[in-house]
């Protein structure tokens, strides 16, 4: 028996689909060979934590650094059901079929799941770019021995085992040593792709705090002939550079005055037709953009609706780095857009005629194109789709299509006049044929030639200058980084590398981090407020800012350092490289960020200045202390005075009679303020109570029913309160039956909204109800007479 191992659950069922299903089960699929299909939810297998292991269990700088002999793991616990399913299975199985994504981290994936489960049996490996049935098909009449992808599998175990080793000893070193100075407990997140990406965004928003704009002045000159009129721009050559800007008025009005009413001779004109060519094909970061621009997605939004859209095999393989086919992707890509052609609710937009692209270096490159291609279309058309899947859908074949189609073609007209020494530059664009253009507009930051019509003109041909003009300018801050641009710039990173050629010409397109997980890295960095996002665009926060002065020159947040060690993984993947031994210079890495302690405190003391650590890393006080006024700011299990060194204990904990509080209801609570917490589990089930903070410690008591009321009941008119899992009436003694559920149709309904009910008679429209696998949005109310919920518009 064959145990075929997918991904996720929609990539077990495609594939199995496809082989033929014999019968569904819990967590599997046997085929009509005999053969089973299964799947993993994503990470079912993680490394332990430092915790689980003895000598890492407190945080103490003297245990750094974190590198446990041996590396442990464990299965998700919330995912452990499923890891016992395909253990059953493979105990039974002769082989197994890793069928995970393509790529690094599916391989990893698979192996530890099959490690896990102690599988001695033979390995096979699927590969393939789409789920489409004829690519599943072609991929199983094509399987690979397991061990082809042993080298891929190691460079997997070794990112998963530096990142764990460098993410919790940086985060504990950089923490422990601020506390060691400061003593307060601020948790300092680090990692080896999460902190160069920080420094990224934090030397950006340096550079745009910093830029002072600087006025510049232009010439234009308009030219009189015997058939016409027309206008040059002044420009000079220097260095072998175009200069057709100065720094100065004076400049530009001695130049003025030099040409004005002076005769010129128009020493040169060519007429040419150029040809433009469409965009280059998707990769998972100019997706990202294209996304954001057309769609307004975030970079998390669109590798959601992406992952989709692939996982119903309407698009090829997400995650890749390339915007290049394979010879034979782009002769199986013509079929498939034939295939479509017919079918598709966008057939007025293919061209006439459908070749490949294979000999297009644009878009066609074997060695490019190696493990993953370019995002394109699958040979089906698709169907339920969302509206935002099909935005997205629509994209990805426009910018597909618009490769097929013809180029576009242009009239370009160049012309250069010389008057008193000084030479001006003519520039006209006309449109001969779309081509492409049809269908897809040009990138609107590509720089298009002025579009006018010039009067007749030939080499030699005397003029006058008529007028001037002195247009004035100003140069502008560097952009301010969008979500994409920041995993563009990860994925460019090796370019910007400076003072080692040698390793910048080898690093140039590597980047740090992978098309994997640059977005989570970016997400991430979210989520530890170090930037936030703003209508997608990125801004350091003074977290972010003031931890990133700290280490910017640490080794850690090395651009060079990051970007080397993924060329060193990319190594191992190709069986260039020893696992082993790129293991142990990961390891020497680790120590050394150990070793850096005190420099790193001589930086910590010159930064903060005597400063509390808090208010340098941007973390903000929840309130001020009851008793001694001073701020009261989050600490890693409770909120604290931070006069606590003068001898204040004002302390509110994180969780209270199992209840989490939050950082706002910390502070409501500091202002003496009563909270209602309700659902509180209990012995005999939840329970309610009023907490009030008396200046020292919190205090509980019981609320009153008029407290606890929500409104009165629409049948008995009496009060309707919160209970464990609904709501409902006071007066249920008496035979009231009133009640309406916490969660209905997969959407939680809250005390708010059952006010607005009780109030009105229904709710505010509540978004994201499903039913029969549909989502819709609609408001509810309270039939009285059939003592049920109802939909109301």
């Amino acid at each position: 028996m064959k145990v075929i191992l997918a991904e996720k659950p929609d990539m077990g069922r495609n594939i199995a689909e496809v082989l033929g299903v014999k019968k569904k089960n819990m967590g599997y699929i046997e085929l009509q060979n005999g053969d089973i299909v299964t799947w993993a939810i994503g990470h079912l297998i993680r490394l332990n934590t430092p915790d689980a292991y003895e000598q890492f269990k407190v945080w103490k700088l003297d245990s750094l650094p974190i590198i446990p002999e041996p590396m442990l793991s464990e299965v998700d616990p919330s995912r452990k059901d499923q890891f016992k399913v395909i253990k059953s299975l493979l105990d039974q199985a002769d082989s197994c079929v890793i069928a995970t994504d393509p790529g690094r981290e599916g391989e990893h994936i698979g192996r530890t799941i099959i490690e896990a489960c102690k599988f001695k049996g033979q390995l096979f490996r699927l590969w393939i770019q789409d789920l489409t049935p004829a690519t599943i098909k072609k991929g199983f009449d094509n399987l690979q021995l397991g061990t082809a992808y042993d080298n891929l599998a190691a460079a997997a175990r070794a990112r998963a085992y530096a990142d764990y080793w460098i993410g919790f000893t940086s985060t504990r070193f950089f923490t422990l040593a601020a506390q060691e100075v400061t003593g307060e407990k601020a948790v300092l997140s680090a990692g080896r792709v999460q902190t160069p990406t920080l420094r990224i965004v934090y030397d950006r928003e340096l550079a745009i705090e910093n830029f002072t704009p600087e006025p510049f002045y232009s010439l234009l000159a308009q030219f009189r002939t015997t058939a016409g009129s027309y206008t040059g721009k002044w420009f000079r050559l220097q260095d072998g550079e175009k200069i057709n800007r100065l720094d100065t008025k004076e400049e530009v009005e001695s130049l003025r005055k030099r040409i004005e009413g002076q005769p010129g001779t128009l020493t040169e004109y060519e007429e040419k037709e150029v040809k433009r060519s469409a965009p280059q094909l998707l990769d998972s970061t100019s997706i990202k953009t294209a996304a954001r621009k057309q769609l307004g997605f975030s970079i998390d939004k669109t590798d959601k609706v992406l992952q989709s859209i692939y996982d119903k095999g309407f698009v090829t393989y997400p995650r890749t780095s390339s915007v290049h086919l394979s010879a034979n992707a782009a002769d199986q890509l013509s079929e498939r857009l034939n295939t479509i052609r017919s079918e598709s609710k966008y057939k007025e937009v293919f061209p006439e005629e459908i070749k490949s692209l294979k000999g297009k270096s644009r878009y066609v490159n074997d060695e490019k194109a190696a493990e993953h291609h370019a995002i394109v279309p699958t040979g089906q058309n698709p169907k339920d789709l969302t509206d935002e899947e099909e935005k997205l859908y629509e994209i990805i074949l426009l910018r597909t299509l618009a490769a097929h189609h013809p180029e576009g073609r242009d009239k370009e007209v160049l012309a250069l006049t010389l008057v008193a020494g000084e030479s001006f530059e003519t520039k006209t664009v006309s449109v001969i044929d779309l081509g492409w253009r049809k269908i897809l507009k040009p990138d609107a930051e590509e720089e298009q030639p002025e579009s006018n019509v010039l009067p007749p003109l030939q080499n030699g041909q005397a003029v006058t200058v008529q007028k001037t003009e002195m247009p004035i300018g100003k140069t502008t801050p560097p952009k301010r980084l969008a979500e994409d641009d920041l995993v563009k710039a990860m994925a460019n990173a090796g370019r910007i590398i400076e003072g080692d050629e040698e390793l910048a010409a080898v690093l140039k397109d590597l980047g740090i981090g992978t098309p994997a997980t640059r977005s989570g890295i970016v997400k991430e960095l979210l989520n530890r407020e170090y930037m936030e996002s703003k209508r997608n665009m990125i801004y350091l926060t003074d977290k972010g800012r003031n931890f990133m002065r700290l280490v910017h020159d640490h080794p850690l947040a090395s651009i060079e350092l990051t970007a080397d060690f993924e060329m060193k993984l990319n190594e191992v993947a190709d069986g260039k490289r020893s696992a082993a031994a790129t293991l142990d210079e990961f390891k020497s890495f680790v120590q050394g960020i150990v070793a850096t302690k005190d420099e790193l405190q001589v930086q910590i003391r010159k930064q903060l200045q005597g400063q509390p650590l808090f208010q340098q890393q941007g973390v903000e006080a929840v309130g001020n202390c009851p008793s001694c006024k001073k701020a009261v700011v989050e600490r890693k299990e409770f909120y604290g005075c931070s006069g606590y060194k003068d001898g204040c204990k004002v302390t509110i904990p994180k969780e209270f009679l199992k209840v989490k509080i939050s950082a706002k209801t910390a502070g409501v609570l500091l202002e003496g303020k009563e909270i209602l917490f309700q659902g509180i589990p209990g012995q005999y089930g939840p329970y309610s109570l009023i907490i009030k903070h008396d200046g020292q410690k919190l205090e509980t008591r019981k609320p009153t029913l008029d407290e606890l009321t929500l409104g009165a009941c629409p049948i008995c008119k009496k009060p309707v309160t919160e209970k464990g899992n609904f709501y409902g009436c006071s007066g249920f003694k008496e035979g009231c039956k009133f009640t309406l559920p916490k969660e209905f149709l997969g959407r939680a309904i809250t005390a708010n909204q059952i006010r607005k009910l009780l109030k009105s008679g229904k709710t505010d429209v509540i978004k994201g109800f499903e039913a029969k696998g549909k989502k819709f949005d609609a408001a509810i109310g309270y039939n009285i007479q059939d003592q049920k919920v109802q939909f109301l518009k």
